[in-house]
């Protein structure tokens, strides 16, 4: 009688070893999960989410195309708009006209002031996180938490990718074949259908959902991060050059600035310029380039004196280390901006994903709960 036992016995190890890992795949999905279907939904909006503004509200379609006639006076009517408000203004400059927005650092986070080009009358007036796009922002970045939202958005991703990696080998050790494992059973039950769309969404979007969460966890965790690449690759650092003050020289405008810069570098597409606050501070003009990640925050820089005008460094975001040119990844990969309108709308799809396998997920822990439940009371 024993001999029939020791074969069942062994039979049943496998069995235990996929139970473990069912169960820490189906806890991390109904709580790590459940914050990566939110991410996912967020970062959805989020890929278009200029685009989406400017169709949904009207001021910031005022004067399309149309050009200022001068930044200087721009940056003049940023500063009249409350008082304190001369401070290091950061503008955007949109490269196809239209609506001037101005952003500068606050304690209740960055005032926002929108500008119709033609007239420089006031559009739009915000602060950051006070508006339904800044907020969702927040909440994908850190879920309105700070910094230790930020912490804690890290250590999720770093479950979530545990979670992708045993539902991946849950997956390869399904003990059927590679056919089997692909195929969608359309005549199947509901339950087998829910299986199948969980199992094949989650396997088709595994790279890509791990790339995504990857490159989240390294944004919100650079402090451990950073480190490990450091010890791979030097980091480069950002230069920080100042303007040299002289009695009686007056801060050169921001059109002028602009002029230099272009004639510095014709070739580049200036997208925003930082005025000096201080009378150390230079000119700081963000450009993309060829060969730029990322269009609208691009990595390239050139610096000004404020004073003279005269270049004082120019760092065209190229790095030598391959830590650098990792760190100079991961945003425009999260966000799809490194591949323009494409990356972006397969990151808007992309984000769909997460729900889809939390909700089919949820449906069949409490279907499978249910039959489980009922089993036991007939038992």
């Amino acid at each position: 009688m024993t001999a029939p036992v020791q074969p069942a016995i062994a039979r049943a190890r496998p069995k235990i070893r996929n139970s473990l890992s069912s169960h820490i795949h189906l806890w991390l999905g109904l709580t790590a999960g459940a914050v990566l279907a939110m991410c996912g939904l967020t970062g959805s909006y989020l890929a278009f989410y200029p685009e989406i503004e400017q169709v949904a509200i009207a001021e910031l379609r005022s004067s399309p195309g149309a050009q200022p006639s001068s930044y200087e006076a721009v940056y003049q009517k940023l500063t009249r708009v409350s008082s304190g408000g001369r401070g290091e203004w950061n503008i955007e400059l949109p490269g196809k006209g239209g609506v001037i927005t101005g952003r500068i650092p606050g304690k209740g986070g960055s005032r926002m002031v929108s500008l119709d080009p033609v007239s420089l009358d006031v559009v739009r007036d915000v602060t950051w996180g006070g508006t339904a796009s800044t907020w969702i922002y927040e909440l994908h970045y850190h879920l309105l938490m700070g910094r230790t939202g930020k912490t804690i958005m890290g250590v999720i991703g770093l479950a979530c990718l545990v979670m992708l990696g045993v539902g991946a080998t849950l997956w390869w050790r399904s003990g059927r074949g590679l056919q089997s494992r692909l195929t969608f059973q359309v005549k199947g039950t509901a339950q087998r259908k829910l299986y199948d769309a969980h199992r094949l969404l989650g396997i088709g979007g595994l790279l890509l959902l791990s790339l995504s969460v990857a490159t989240a966890v390294a944004m919100n965790l650079p402090q451990q991060v950073r480190p490990i690449l450091a010890s791979i690759a030097p980091i480069s650092r950002q230069p920080k050059p100042v303007s040299v003050p002289s009695p009686g020289q007056a801060r050169i405008s921001v059109d002028d600035a602009l002029a230099i810069a272009r004639a510095t570098l014709p070739h580049a597409d200036l997208r925003w310029v930082r005025i000096p606050a201080k009378p150390e501070s230079p000119y700081a003009i963000r450009y993309w380039h060829e060969g730029d990640l990322s269009r609208r925050f691009p990595k390239s820089y050139i610096w000004l004196d404020q004073y003279s005008g005269q270049v004082l460094g120019i760092d065209d975001g190229s790095r030598d280390s391959t830590s650098d040119r990792i760190l100079a990844w991961l945003y425009p990969l999260h966000s799809g901006q490194a591949f323009g309108t494409a990356g972006r709308s397969a990151v808007a799809m992309l984000g769909l994903v997460p729900a889809i396998l939390f909700v089919t997920g949820l449906l069949r822990w409490r279907s499978k709960s249910a039959r489980l439940k009922a089993y036991q009371r007939r038992t």
